[in-house]
């Protein structure tokens, strides 16, 4: 049994076993909210999408909406390979058909940001070994001054008596 509501501008269907239909696709009700500013945000998405298929649609959909949220993630809880990873599967819905140069330019500036945060930790690691090795160098010259200080004192002392003879 279905059940249609159209809320804002997208016919919401409610299907009995825990999902949602929007937009052409099957949706878990959890994500509802999340498909729908997809569509919103951006309507040009899906408009080209070859495959007919439900199943596959909606294994597309799921796979774009992990998409989303591995973009969402801070650049230090990816790795290299994960981005790498990531623009693979950019390149693979935007293949069947998906319009997604939105979420092209997102997952860009986080690779732009793994860089530069990569260059920055390498920069500060750089920067405390520096640190590093300029404290060794002003314990050093610290050592130094302490001995030239006794040796002044010791050469500038007043001889006793029993000294001189």
């Amino acid at each position: 049994k279905l059940l249609c509501i159209k809320k804002n501008s997208a016919p919401i269907m409610w299907n009995g076993d825990g999902t949602v239909e929007l937009n052409g696709f099957r949706v878990l009700y959890s994500e509802v909210e999340y498909v729908r500013r997809i569509f919103e945000r951006h309507p040009e998405t899906a408009m080209n999408l070859r495959p007919k298929n439900q199943l596959v649609k909606n294994a597309y959909m799921n796979t774009l909406l992990d998409l989303i949220d591995i973009v969402c993630l801070a650049p230090q809880e990816l790795t290299g390979e994960e981005l790498r990873d990531a623009e693979n599967t950019l390149l693979d819905l935007v293949g069947v058909g998906f319009e997604l140069d939105w979420l092209k330019r997102k997952l860009e500036e986080l690779c732009v940001k793994k860089k530069k945060m990569e260059a920055r930790g390498a920069h500060m690691r750089e920067l405390d070994r520096m640190i590093v090795e300029q404290r060794q160098v002003l314990l050093a010259l610290e050592v130094e001054r302490k001995n030239e200080e006794n040796e002044a004192v010791s050469d500038s002392a007043r001889l006793g008596f029993e000294d001189v003879v």
